[in-house]
């Protein structure tokens, strides 16, 4: 069974556009894209997650992350 979003899709293909120009304007590596992504990733763990609950959201969010590499739908 697919999971529904609370987002809608236009909201997220906004801010991935928006993310994506950016790294797009600063002639960014994929090393230094994936660097920068993964930063701002642990970034939002560690300030918005809280400690008790962010091992099982990185794992969840890793498991999303491969799945979507992969080619599989969720």
């Amino acid at each position: 069974m697919p999971i529904v979003s609370k987002y809608s899709t236009a909201q997220i293909e906004k801010l991935v556009n928006q993310l994506l120009d950016v790294l797009h304007t600063e002639k960014a590596t994929t090393e230094l894209s994936l660097m920068c992504l993964g930063n701002a990733i642990s970034h939002v763990v560690n300030s918005s997650v809280p400690a008790a609950q962010r091992e099982a959201v990185v794992s969840h969010f890793t498991q999303a992350l491969a799945d979507a590499v992969n080619g599989k739908a969720g």
